[in-house]
């Protein structure tokens, strides 16, 4: 056999072993991939699932000093007793009118704000969008003492339409940024065309512009939404009446010192969690371009 030969033959059982080594370290790249997947999803998922096992635990179970994670034994017992014993209903339906109206009063005035500043020119554009940044970046926990003290001394506390009011304040400069950042990727020439034709500038923003902008419409409502649903601390601070309560501090009745009623508080969570989970596989894919499409200005 030749040196040539021998060298050939050399060469093929190396490119052999980096051909075996390259295919072991993908399938040790996918394992650890699908491990890696597999633990993130359990760490995801538990927390519901324990959330609804112990809903459904019978009261017998549910004060237990070590937590049942698989049983048989499931009962409705709680989600009847919370609407038997509390009222339920009414949190419930609190929160969707502050949820809904909050929603709608943001998203309008956040469009129209937002149009403003990304199409018209007028002296103080600048000014205003730089307050309106400020006042995003500006934490809401700061805030609720003075504003406590504001709706103390106008008597507004324990009125709804005050929340729905304060919740704005937290969603209007969000919903303007995202809507902003949305409209600017939308042509000029579009609107322009229109207004050739005939259109104003409302038709043209009504028409054109907001079918255009829809997935960001939409994310800017599902914020808004979620935060009016599931807020807690100022809906805690501004309202005392039980009558007047929304899910989140209706939830704490059911706290009586170092007693925690388990079985009725995660039936509670389980039934406030449940509309915001179809809103959001709803809308999952207006939520992916919502968020997507004003990173770039096209």
């Amino acid at each position: 056999m030749t040196s040539a030969a021998i060298a050939r033959r050399g060469d093929t059982s190396a490119e052999r072993r980096q051909i075996a080594v390259q295919r072991f370290q993908r399938i040790a790249l996918r394992a650890f991939g699908v491990v890696l997947l597999a633990f993130v999803l359990l760490v995801a998922l538990f927390p519901p699932y324990f959330m609804v096992i112990t809903a459904l635990h019978p009261p017998s179970l549910s004060f237990n000093r070590t937590p049942t994670l698989f049983s048989t034994d499931l009962s409705l017992r709680a989600f009847t007793d919370l609407f038997e014993k509390y009222p339920y209903v009414t949190w419930m339906a609190n929160t969707t009118l502050v949820a809904v109206c909050s929603t709608i009063f943001s998203v309008t005035v956040a469009t129209l704000a937002a149009y403003s500043l990304s199409r018209l020119r007028y002296p103080g554009r600048g000014t205003l969008s730089s307050a309106v940044f400020f006042v995003y970046l500006f934490p809401s926990t700061l805030l609720f003492i003075p504003i406590y003290i504001v709706l103390n001394s106008l008597h507004l506390l324990d009125w709804l339409p005050a929340l729905i009011a304060v919740y704005l304040t937290f969603s209007v400069p969000f919903s303007i940024w995202l809507l902003k950042a949305y409209f600017l990727t939308i042509p000029r020439e579009l609107e322009d065309a229109a207004m050739v034709d005939g259109a104003t500038r409302w038709q043209s923003l009504v028409l054109i512009v907001m079918p255009l902008a829809t997935p960001g419409i939409a994310v800017a409502c599902i914020y808004s939404f979620t935060l009016a649903w599931n807020e807690y601390l100022y809906a805690f601070t501004l309202l005392s009446d039980q009558a007047k309560f929304t899910l989140a501090p209706g939830l704490t009745k059911l706290i009586f010192g170092d007693v925690f009623l388990w079985g009725m508080i995660m039936a509670g969570g389980v039934l406030m969690s449940a509309p915001l989970l179809v809103l959001y596989f709803i809308a999952q894919r207006y939520i992916v371009a919502g968020l997507s499409a004003g990173a770039v200005k096209g």
